[in-house]
């Protein structure tokens, strides 16, 4: 399956909030009754891949509940990023698992919390959707400063989506209802065009700037 799917999933349970909920009930018929008040986190990334169809690709060795144990699945899988600003902007995608640390370090075994990239929104800045973010499923911005790392499962190749590469041209901040624009998709997609190619043109200077910066720190 894809990431579309998987994200369609996390979209469906915006909103959902306390514990049990439904995503703790379902962990917990599997894995026994203590599931049902623990931290869900990474519970929702669990539900959402298996109800997506994306299990074998999301959870390589099973069911996880633990962020650290998810976290070392994507290491041995040799998909691990560090939570640098240039590896998110380059390598964060819809459909990435993407694990925090807020006491702001980039080791794997202090993570506390996971989610799942929604948007990449460049300059180092994601949108993520997230199950027990102040015990609810939320969307939230994250950067670098909280990101220990990220990884990207083997998702099968998505028909490019522009939902989810700008998300309606909006970010939709914590709020479970669709945003439908009035426009006709052509002008929707022109004006996205437009600005995706404005994007990349900055991109293209921050690259090369960086590049500047690393050849300055490699003397």
């Amino acid at each position: 399956m894809t990431a579309a799917a998987m994200l369609k999933e996390a979209r469906a349970d915006l909103g959902v909030t306390g514990r049990p909920n439904p995503i703790t009930r379902e962990y917990a018929a599997r894995h026994g009754s203590v599931y049902l008040f623990a931290p869900w986190c990474n519970m929702s990334i669990t539900h959402w891949a298996r109800r997506s169809g994306n299990a074998a690709a999301v959870l390589p060795d099973g069911d996880r509940a633990y962020t650290v144990w998810h976290a070392e699945d994507g290491k041995r899988l040799g998909r691990w990023h560090a939570g640098t600003a240039a590896n998110i902007r380059r390598y964060a995608v819809p459909g990435s698992i993407v694990f925090f640390d807020w006491d702001g370090t980039d080791v794997i075994n202090r993570i506390d919390h996971v989610g799942v990239v929604e948007v990449n929104l460049g300059h180092g800045r994601i949108q993520t959707i997230e199950g027990n973010t102040a015990n609810a499923c939320k969307r939230r911005v994250r950067g670098p400063a909280v990101i220990a790392g990220f990884w990207t499962p083997d998702y099968e190749e998505d028909e490019v989506d522009v939902n989810d590469i700008w998300h309606k041209a909006k970010i939709t901040m914590n709020k479970g209802e669709k945003n439908e624009s009035k426009r006709s998709p052509a002008s929707v997609l022109q004006e996205l065009e437009t600005e995706q190619d404005r994007l990349k043109a900055g991109l293209k200077q921050l690259d090369a700037k960086l590049d500047q910066v690393l050849a300055l720190l490699e003397k």
